[in-house]
């Protein structure tokens, strides 16, 4: 297996792993939303400095930047489909921070990619990076898989009939399914979990034949995906055989434990019995074999065509997956230990450890420490962030300049000290650490 990397006019905010995260504007512009007016400045000559994620200083303009890069163009090559591959990426926010501790990502990866990979990422981007304070899903990898050959690709079966029931000379190569999901199992999974920091929990998303694709993967039972999103899916397809399928293979299954959501759209020019009644019938199908462990939803989305559905329901389809993550903020200020307990939930029922994001978590901590002035709050928050992220030299330089606030010098030294061992480069946390050790 070899991959190559295909030169492009967007590319991932890689520059975050070269400069310095510019968080002053993005932290403040977040707590400008939960608060009335805009942050004034402390009082005190002692809370004039912020967290190193906030005092980062920006680089000097050389030259102006004439592109917004959110991805990136790789090629794989596929010995199962005898062919190049190729796959779009995008990596979160957070990937390369050298500020914030690294951490691991779920993967979603994209059917249809070359169609969706610029809403999707947007979709995602906001929904996790903490734009406005807003965190709804874990921050995401994405992997956008473009078709070569579309009808062979994302059809489960042999069929060269199209929904209207009429020969279809298009669907001549189709049913090649299998071979394609075999190609992301063994090959394009297994090269993305070797390059990058991934979370063994994807998400199989796809839209009409990828929809349907999708579904055919849940009822293979293969393992490979934990969650699926089937926008709008083509469930017409060779005689309704994925509905047959899950009427037989479902009531046998006593290992569901993956979330499957499945989108409807309004397509008023397509027989209900051809489009959204296949949809319906397969969702109740797995609704009769809901339980704690396996989860289904169908939405139908009236103001929707087939062409438009897609966007509304991947945000809702991350949304009804990682139902539970969204912080109450009413809750989290008020007691932010509650996000331990909101956190382990959602964890136990996906399967994997999500810990509170660090940029959240020190957000509020900010929050607390400069604005509502509620010392011992702000404290337990920085001090939740060294515990989950005990590599993460900011979380000591935050929890340290609080203690230095409050008057606890010992523990401010001890905090600032760990701070510079992560990270010697700290240069305000040194500073800090001088005027402390002053007599």
């Amino acid at each position: 297996m070899r991959y190559k990397r295909a030169s492009i006019g967007v590319y991932f905010g890689m520059q975050h792993r070269t400069q310095p995260r510019r968080s002053f504007g993005m932290l403040m512009a977040l707590l400008s939303c939960l608060i009335a007016g805009c942050v004034t400045k402390p009082e005190t000559e002692s809370r004039k400095v912020l967290p190193a994620a906030v005092q980062t200083p920006a680089a000097p303009v050389q030259q102006e930047e004439r592109s917004i890069k959110i991805g990136a163009k790789f090629t794989l090559h596929s010995k199962i489909l005898n062919e190049e591959r190729p796959y779009w990426l995008y990596l979160p926010q957070s990937y390369g921070s050298n500020v914030f501790a690294p951490k691991k990502y779920p993967v979603l990866y994209l059917l249809d990619g070359d169609m969706h990979f610029q809403s999707a990422s947007g979709v995602v981007q906001f929904m996790s990076a903490c734009i406005n304070g807003n965190i709804q899903i874990p921050e995401l990898i994405i992997v956008a898989i473009p078709n070569t050959a579309r009808n062979r690709d994302l059809t489960p079966t042999h069929s060269t009939k199209g929904y209207d029931g009429k020969e279809n000379a298009a669907f001549a190569s189709s049913g090649g399914g299998e071979s394609f999901q075999k190609f992301l199992k063994e090959e394009l999974i297994s090269h993305i979990e070797t390059k990058y920091r991934t979370i063994p929990y994807r998400i199989l998303v796809g839209h009409s034949a990828g929809g349907s694709l999708a579904l055919d993967a849940f009822l293979r039972r293969t393992s490979t995906f934990q969650a699926y999103i089937a926008i709008d899916p083509s469930l017409w397809w060779d005689d309704q055989i994925l509905l047959r399928k899950a009427k037989s293979v479902l009531p046998k299954a006593n290992d569901l434990s993956d979330s499957v959501y499945i989108s409807v759209a309004n397509n008023p020019l397509v027989d209900p019995s051809i489009g959204e009644n296949p949809c319906r019938n397969f969702a109740a199908v797995l609704q009769a074999n809901n339980s704690p462990r396996f989860r289904s939803k169908l939405q139908y989305f009236e103001s929707e065509n087939h062409g438009s559905v897609p966007l509304l329901s991947l945000y809702h389809g991350l949304l009804f997956i990682f139902d539970g993550y969204k912080p109450s903020l009413g809750s989290v200020f008020e007691n932010p230990s509650s996000m331990k307990d909101d956190f382990a939930k959602v964890s136990k029922r996906l399967g994997f450890e999500i810990l509170p994001p660090e940029e959240f978590v020190q957000m509020i901590g900010v929050e607390m420490l400069y604005q509502k002035h509620r010392m011992d709050k702000a404290i337990e928050c920085f001090q939740m962030n060294v515990a989950n992220y005990p590599q993460s030299f900011d979380a000591y330089h935050t929890l340290a300049q609080a203690y230095a606030i409050k008057g606890e010098k010992a523990l401010a030294i001890q905090n600032y000290e760990k701070s510079l061992k992560l990270n010697p480069a700290n240069r305000l946390a040194a500073e800090e650490l001088k005027k402390l050790k002053q007599p």
